[in-house]
């Protein structure tokens, strides 16, 4: 008995790949996301070939590499510094102070960003030190909320809006810290905190934090 030769129709093509699962934005990100806590090198070509789409399609869902990774940092950052928040004991200059030394210090012991540092640095300090990204800004909104917190307590008497003490101390940090850290030396927190402190209170950087103001 022969075998039919008939080929299957454009509908039964159609019908037999509709079963497979579609790839979509947010598979992208959570495969990037994955990659990236591995510490793995992240690839537009390769996120495109794991999930079976395209790479225009790719970056026609996320835009470009640079605002991928910049989802991706935010989706940490946020956590990151709620955490730093709660784990500061105190109040005032002094708390602020130290939230965001918990805060620089656990983002770069990340293992993660080390190894985004080591292996792509001068991409790593592009990304990292560019204040028109949105995880940029999402770290001067925590901030600026937390600066409104304690002065709405009574901790704080700020001399400027929150947001904008929140965006020059958060945006000089940047440069002190990751130019230290790409560079191959110590990251520079302590004159980070230093400079809030100043920015805060109006004290020496050799001047003890104040843990009630």
């Amino acid at each position: 008995m022969k075998k039919s030769t008939t080929k299957p129709t454009p509908l039964a093509i159609a019908l037999a790949k509709d079963k497979q699962p579609r790839a979509t934005p947010i598979d992208v990100f959570k495969l990037a996301r994955k990659l990236y806590l591995q510490g793995k090198h992240i690839s537009i070509g390769e996120l495109a070939k794991k999930l079976n789409v395209s790479r225009g399609t790719v970056y026609r869902w996320v835009g470009s590499k640079d605002l991928l990774l910049d989802e991706i940092f935010c989706s940490l950052i946020k956590p990151t510094f709620e955490q730093a928040i709660a784990a500061t004991p105190g109040h005032g200059v002094g708390h602020v102070v130290g939230v965001h030394r918990h805060f620089m210090t656990t983002l770069l012991s990340f293992p993660a960003l080390q190894k985004f540092i080591q292996n792509e640095t001068n991409y790593a300090f592009r990304i990292l030190t560019n204040t028109n990204s949105a995880v940029s800004k999402l770290i001067v909104s925590l901030t600026a909320d937390h600066l409104r917190q304690q002065e709405a307590q009574g901790h704080l008497h700020l001399s400027a809006p929150p947001e904008e003490l929140a965006e020059f101390f958060i945006l000089a940090n940047q440069g002190l810290i990751y130019s230290n850290t790409i560079s191959g030396g110590s990251p520079a927190i302590e004159k980070a905190c230093a400079l809030i402190r100043m920015l805060l209170s109006g004290r020496s950087p050799s001047a003890p934090d104040p843990q009630t103001e």
